[in-house]
């Protein structure tokens, strides 16, 4: 049907739902999660969507670990990583994966709030969960702040593209967090 209306990019984005799907129930092994979101990725050479083409699988795998609680060291986190519009998001998690907690804690003072589009909840699940690695006691209200208006969603799983789970699972996070630092 996408061939015949000439709409080439709808099997691009249905080969990244299916992976979103694969990582949203959680069932599948992350090896598994991991390989359909590089064969999806694989397709978005050339689409002319910036946000599309640079960072989005990075940030896809950095999803995936962050929300099974896996390392990141294994995201591709070196310095050449292009993480694309999503940068400002994934740095202070590559630094606490390069064991740079006083850069990642710099870092994250830095991030700004995210675009209010398909990703801004998955972003500030990342900016939370650095900010809790950090004990960035600002960081994480805001967060939740942000983030509680969310609370029965799925953080970007709206883009179609990714999911960091349950968005209410960050709140409690955070919550536990700042109890923790008072």
């Amino acid at each position: 049907m996408a061939e015949r209306n000439e709409l080439p990019l709808v099997g691009v984005f249905t080969q990244w739902y299916r992976a979103l799907r694969l990582a949203a129930t959680g069932q599948a092994p992350a090896a598994e999660v991991e390989a359909a979101y590089r064969a999806a990725a694989a397709r978005l050479d050339g689409v002319g969507m910036p946000g599309l083409e640079r960072g989005l699988l990075p940030l896809a795998l950095l999803c995936l670990r962050v929300r099974r609680a896996r390392p990141l060291q294994v995201v591709q986190v070196e310095e050449h990583t292009d993480w694309g519009p999503y940068d400002p998001w994934a740095r202070p998690l590559v630094l606490l994966a390069q064991d740079r907690r006083g850069e990642a804690a710099t870092a994250l003072r830095e991030v700004p709030d995210p675009p209010r589009d398909l990703l801004f909840e998955a972003l500030w699940c990342l900016a939370a969960h650095a900010a809790v690695a950090v004990g960035d006691q600002e960081t994480m209200r805001r967060a939740h702040a942000e983030l509680a208006p969310a609370a029965a969603e799925l953080a970007g799983a709206g883009s179609g593209l990714l999911t960091l789970g349950p968005v209410s699972e960050h709140l409690e996070d955070l919550a536990a967090a700042l109890r923790r630092l008072r």
